[in-house]
């Protein structure tokens, strides 16, 4: 330690042995505020959930050791408030928001082992301004949910690999929240590559409680994860395809090699702008003022882990994709950039937050807190109401209502007083109509049973229900079995309702099919599932 300088706390004085900072105080109670900032504009202006949410809401509906796209955490975490509370839509706005925000505490307990109070404060501040942390994770997918378990894979792993040793629940802890990674994407993976990486170039392999905890840690993640591996070797058809399609090869020379990853890295920068700008402010405000004599910055070792830990998963994902040829999403960065704001909070020598004023802390949270709040609410406007109103047609503005009591006549005037309770379609067009209708209706994924194992098998033949196609482009359905489903059902027909103006791109352009139950069919009096007695007395 250098002579004259105050301990940095956490790594010389156990984090809980130090006096409590204000601004400290207020931290739980302002990433709470922040949670609601994010969830409620979503609520308020009643937008369609994005495809994602609508799938989790299915999904959670029955516990599974896997699903046919993806490992079972997400939809695990949202089954209890949905068994609770009904498929609600702001279940899931809370839930990805609760999650990114969740990440951000671990990150700040994390920062406080490394830095100062104020530092630490500061570098939550910078985490809360990457756009995957808090307004992409307004989405609850596996992307957002992943955000969770790998800050606390990140905090173990620098735990257990510090020079100042672990503690002896560490090694406990690393191999949980690897675990649960894998258990919500196998694209921790890649981060766990990351984290080996650093272990060997730095020679920490040769440390024998380093070897040990590490080990240990392993073995705990697979027997964790052992019965979600068995899953997978009994649906790999199912799984493993999906997983080998969404990384396909781009087979065109030349094209992807450059340009793909070029354009994600921008579409990264964009998504890290507003902590960037934020970082330019903090230095164009503090130049002006006279040097003073700082506070220590974090160890070495510190600075080399977090770099490596920020700068690792994305140098290597975007390298393997320009030398393979692979499919490369913006998206499937989200879980990233998890340590950016501690590593930049840890690594400016300029930055001199300890001797912050009152004043300048309040201006600072005041003018994150308008950022976020005018950011949420333009969020949730924007692609919604405000889209409608200037004839833009989106996800978010599907009239979804409007519809669901469109398909719920068509089955009255079809099938008399006898309750839908099955519906046929794509996750999100079919699923967003089945969430306005009665809980107790049901949605077959694409027409799948594999897709939908909650359902029992036959059930459509069995029961009877209603197959649903949007026609409207860019957001027809797509699942490859509905069209063939829907040359198979007793009755059929079309409708059209406004969406947000005139022209064939505008309107909800919506096919309707109806699949009788098997003690219908032949029935005496019905024709085309259409009762006329039924007709008759209404």
């Amino acid at each position: 330690m250098t002579s004259g300088s105050t301990p940095v706390p956490g790594r010389f004085l156990p984090a809980a042995a130090t006096a409590r900072e204000p601004i400290e105080r207020w931290v739980p109670a302002l990433l709470v505020a922040l949670v609601l900032a994010w969830a409620w504009p979503m609520v308020a202006l009643d937008v369609t959930p994005p495809w994602d949410n609508v799938e989790e809401l299915f999904w959670s509906g029955s516990l599974q050791w896997g699903y046919y796209k993806h490992p079972p955490l997400p939809s695990w975490l949202l089954s209890l408030p949905v068994a609770l509370l009904g498929r609600q839509p702001w279940l899931t706005y809370v839930a990805g928001v609760g999650c990114g925000v969740g990440a951000l505490y671990l990150l700040w307990r994390w920062s406080r082992e490394m830095m100062t109070p104020a530092r630490a404060a500061f570098a939550l501040l910078l985490g809360t301004l990457v756009t995957y942390h808090v307004q992409r994770a307004v989405v609850y997918n596996h992307n957002t949910v992943q955000l969770l378990p790998l800050a606390g894979y990140w905090w173990m792993l620098w735990r257990v690999l510090r020079p100042a040793g672990s503690g002896r629940a560490d090694w406990v802890w690393l191999g949980l929240f690897a675990a649960l990674s894998m258990l919500t994407k196998y694209s921790a993976a890649v981060q766990f590559a990351v984290g080996l990486g650093f272990v060997v170039r730095q020679g920490l392999w040769r440390d024998a409680r380093v070897r040990r905890d590490l080990l240990l840690a392993t073995a705990l993640a697979l027997v964790l994860l052992a019965p979600h591996l068995w899953w997978v070797l009994q649906h790999g058809d199912t799984t493993v395809l999906y997983a080998r399609h969404s990384v396909h090869s781009v087979h065109a020379p030349g094209r992807h090699l450059l340009p793909r990853p070029v354009f994600v890295l921008l579409v990264q920068l964009a998504r890290l702008s507003p902590m960037l700008l934020f970082i330019g402010w903090a230095w164009f405000a503090q130049r002006r003022e006279a040097a003073t004599q700082r506070a220590p910055l974090p160890a070495a070792f510190d600075r080399r882990f977090l770099a490596w830990a920020t700068l690792g998963p994305t140098v290597l994902v975007l390298v393997a994709s320009a030398l393979l040829h692979s499919r490369l999403i913006p998206a499937w960065l989200t879980t990233f950039f998890l340590p950016l704001g501690v590593w930049a909070a840890a690594s400016l020598p300029w930055l001199d937050v300890e001797r912050w004023s009152r004043r300048r802390w309040q201006a600072v949270l005041a003018v994150a807190g308008l950022l976020h709040i005018a950011t949420a609410w333009g969020y949730a406007g924007v692609d919604g109401v405000w889209s409608a109103r200037a004839g833009r047609a989106t996800r978010a503005n599907l009239p979804s209502q409007r519809i669901a009591a469109a398909v719920e006549a068509t089955w009255r005037d079809r099938m008399g007083e006898r309750p839908l309770t099955l519906l046929v379609g794509d996750t999100w067009f079919a699923g967003a109509v089945a969430l306005r209708m009665d809980p107790g209706v049901r949605l077959l994924i694409d027409g799948d049973e594999r897709t939908s194992p909650w359902l029992a098998p036959g059930v459509l033949a069995r029961e009877g229900g209603m197959v649903l196609m949007l026609d409207t482009r860019p957001f027809q359905a797509e699942g490859p079995l509905l069209e063939p489903l829907m040359k198979t059902v007793d009755c059929a027909g079309s409708m059209e309702l406004p969406w947000t103006g005139e022209g064939p791109e505008r309107r909800v352009r919506l096919r309707w099919g109806i699949v009788l139950a098997e003690n219908e069919r032949g029935a005496p009096g019905i024709a085309c599932g259409h009762d006329p007695r039924a007709s008759a007395a209404r």
